[in-house]
């Protein structure tokens, strides 16, 4: 990509801390290439949006951080002129691998000099965009724990660790999805997700066949559960077959409503929503300009 001058986007609690190293390594790798490097460093929730929302139309904005930094520069990217590229040093970098940069951050770099803008998709649940997908229940509130998870564990291990602390006393919730508006499908289910990538948690392939560009969303619901089953269903995540289950469901929608008897956590991008009993999201297509491959 021809340009003179990147805005970075910086959250320097990313990764636990570990990102602030990188710093250093980002601007001369750019600056050998005649790139100015300008880093804007976040202070809290929230400050990205603001960052990225004051920066000219025709910027240039790198989220330099974890997921959270990546879904408030893409949601301040969304529907604008600004192009949206991603440098991966948080601990969970879902978003490169639906992109195709992948996770190394030398080749990420390389991508963010050299790769061209590509229009993706957005997504979008009860006024509130993502870039990478929404997720209702058991995962929002394995996100939540990941939060709680000790430090040395990393990414994937905080997840893994958020996951069996919820498994003892969970339960599955009744739903009912409506997708393009068409009949209701009823499930007492663990989880529904709407997704755009591939990728959540670091490592757990839920929507392997998700795209970005192809104006759906990818559904995925399960049926109901046991202990025993959603243990057994773990590996098959991970290696994205877990579609070949009886009890897991995937459709592709333009759009998709889902109704809880009871208020549930939700998120999006690994960024919990307030809980509720009604969830509508859509896909808007081309939404995004981003740096890719």
């Amino acid at each position: 990509m021809v340009t003179e001058r990147m805005h970075l986007v910086f959250n320097p609690a990313a990764n636990r801390g570990r990102a602030a190293a990188q710093r250093g390594e980002i601007s001369s790798f750019l600056e050998a290439r005649g790139v100015e490097a300008v880093w804007h460093v976040t202070e809290g929730s929230g400050h990205a949006t603001g960052i990225v929302g004051g920066l000219p139309e025709d910027a240039v904005a790198v989220a330099v951080g974890g997921d959270g930094t990546v879904h408030e520069v893409a949601a301040a990217c969304s529907g604008t002129g600004r192009a949206f590229g991603v440098l991966p040093v948080g601990s969970g970098n879902d978003y490169v691998k639906a992109l195709g940069v992948g996770t190394d951050l030398r080749g990420a770099l390389e991508v963010l000099a050299r790769g061209r803008v590509r229009v993706v998709d957005a997504g979008e649940v009860n006024g509130i965009r993502f870039n990478n997908g929404l997720g209702i229940g058991f995962d929002a509130q394995v996100a939540d724990g990941v939060t709680r998870a000790p430090r040395y564990l990393g990414g994937f291990g905080g997840y893994l660790w958020s996951v069996v602390r919820l498994l003892w006393g969970f339960r599955c919730h009744r739903a009912t999805l409506r997708l393009d508006g068409g009949e209701a499908v009823r499930s007492k289910t663990l989880l529904v997700a709407a997704a755009l990538g591939t990728t959540y948690g670091a490592r757990f392939r839920l929507a392997p066949g998700a795209k970005l560009d192809d104006g759906l969303l990818d559904v995925v619901w399960s049926g109901e559960l046991s202990v025993t089953e959603i243990l057994g269903l773990m590996p098959a995540v991970l290696r994205g077959t877990h579609l070949e289950h009886p009890k897991i469901h995937l459709a592709r929608a333009r759009e998709v409503r889902v109704e809880l008897e009871e208020a549930s956590p939700a998120h999006v991008d690994g960024e919990l929503l307030k809980p509720t009993r009604s969830f509508e999201a859509r896909v808007i297509p081309g939404a995004l300009r981003v740096v890719a491959p």
